[in-house]
């Protein structure tokens, strides 16, 4: 059994790439984490990857665009744009800005990237890659799970089809960074049966697809953890037979089976994630309607309970 490693070591991260299920709250998380690493004085990137629709500026109330810009302090968001990353990729490789627009409206070059098999997601982990040596850390919020399995498998395609040449040499330095122990992976489950399935199949998959890069840790998120006492059990089931639909004390009695019914779930999510995953960062289910960024306050605030940090999360606006 793999045991993953605590909030403060994914802190201490250069690259941590964020995935999991539609849904279960990846780019929340992955904002939390660069205001916690941000407010620990690590110089922080938070990343989209090619989003037509992007969130981050949703939650930190900036427009995102391809140079990354700053939000608060020590920490940055950013949207990876196909065409700019593969001019600057381009560039990298020839090194005179009049030759690479050249390249870029030649309709050879154009047809032989399109058809390559990876090219764009080769491109984007470029682009992570460079950025990567600018911040201390850079949060990828990656694709859904498969998608995301599918992108990062995509240097070892390349390494098979290219025996020398740019796109080799790009995809050997993904692979070195792979291998890099401040390269690390995040999963993102919720205690639903599903999302559990799916982040097992996920967690799999990485294993045997993806290599050199380190076992991910998996996070439940909007976890209930265990607090109804047995007696409390059985009196929620004792009072079932005397309440009358449609009472206030039908409502309280709902409310209580509802958690009730969420910690049994969580408990489930838990032993299920545990089982193949080692140790799971927990995170609980916070109030809604409160505003994206005062949810984004108190996922970090989560994080840094569940790792025993002490940090100022206040902050600013820069």
């Amino acid at each position: 059994m793999n045991v993953s490693v605590d909030v403060p070591t994914l802190l201490r991260s250069r690259v941590l790439f964020v995935s999991g299920k539609g849904g279960v709250g990846k780019t929340s998380i992955s904002a939390a984490l660069g205001r916690l690493a941000a407010a620990q004085g690590r110089r922080t990137l938070v990343l989209e990857v090619d989003n037509q629709h992007p969130t981050l500026p949703v939650l930190f109330g900036r427009p995102t665009a391809y140079e990354p810009s700053e939000v608060e302090k020590n920490l940055a968001i950013a949207n990876i744009a196909w065409a700019p990353a593969l001019e600057d990729w381009i560039e990298s490789i020839v090194s005179m800005r009049r030759l690479v627009r050249l390249i870029m409206k030649n309709r050879v070059v154009s047809l032989f990237l399109q058809v390559t098999p990876g090219a764009r997601d080769l491109v984007m982990l470029w682009r992570t890659m460079e950025l990567a040596r600018k911040f201390d850390l850079v949060i990828v919020d990656m694709p859904a799970s498969g998608n995301a399995v599918a992108m990062l498998t995509v240097p070892l395609t390349a390494e098979r089809l290219f025996p020398a040449g740019p796109i080799r040499r790009c995809a050997d330095e993904l692979l070195a960074m792979y291998t890099r122990p401040d390269t690390r992976m995040l999963l993102v489950a919720l205690p639903e049966e599903m999302v559990v399935n799916e982040t097992m199949e996920t967690y799999a998959k990485l294993g045997r697809e993806v290599r050199g890069l380190e076992h991910p840790t998996v996070l439940l998120n909007r976890s209930s953890l265990p607090s109804f006492t047995e007696a409390e059990r059985t009196l929620l089931r004792s009072l079932e037979a005397g309440v009358e639909p449609g009472t206030a004390a039908a409502e309280v009695l709902a409310a209580g089976r509802w958690e009730e019914a969420l910690e049994a779930a969580t408990g489930e999510a838990l032993t299920r994630l545990r089982a193949v995953a080692g140790e799971v960062v927990a995170l609980p289910a916070l109030p809604r309607g409160e505003g994206a960024r005062r949810i984004i306050a108190q996922l970090a605030s989560a994080l840094a309970r569940a790792g025993g940090l002490r940090v100022d999360l206040r902050g600013g606006a820069s």
